[in-house]
């Protein structure tokens, strides 16, 4: 497992559409669209995360789903191969409750 330090957290990014609601295919990068991701749900936190601001380590909890920065944070892969997306705190932009 990643443990994120400081300042970061370890988000699980939502997996990008590749089909509408109607069934169509759609014909997209789908690494870049994947990068493009802005939701997730919240892995592992640092210990220092939101200090910084004001906040403290309870502003966002394991297991919440949150909108994060466009394009933002580093793509990693667990040894199982699951792909995360590390953050810093400042790139989380809202909890979807």
């Amino acid at each position: 497992m990643i443990k994120p330090v400081l300042h970061r957290l370890l988000v699980k990014p939502d997996q990008v559409e590749t089909k509408t609601a109607s069934g169509i295919v759609l014909a997209v990068d789908a690494k870049r669209e994947q990068a493009a991701a802005e939701k997730g749900i919240v892995v592992s936190i640092g210990p220092t995360c939101f200090k910084d601001y004001g906040g403290d380590i309870d502003t966002v909890s394991v297991g919440e789903k949150v909108y994060f920065a466009k394009y933002a944070g580093k793509e990693v892969e667990d040894v199982d191969g699951t792909k995360y997306v590390l953050l810093n705190d400042e790139d989380i932009i809202g909890v979807i409750k």
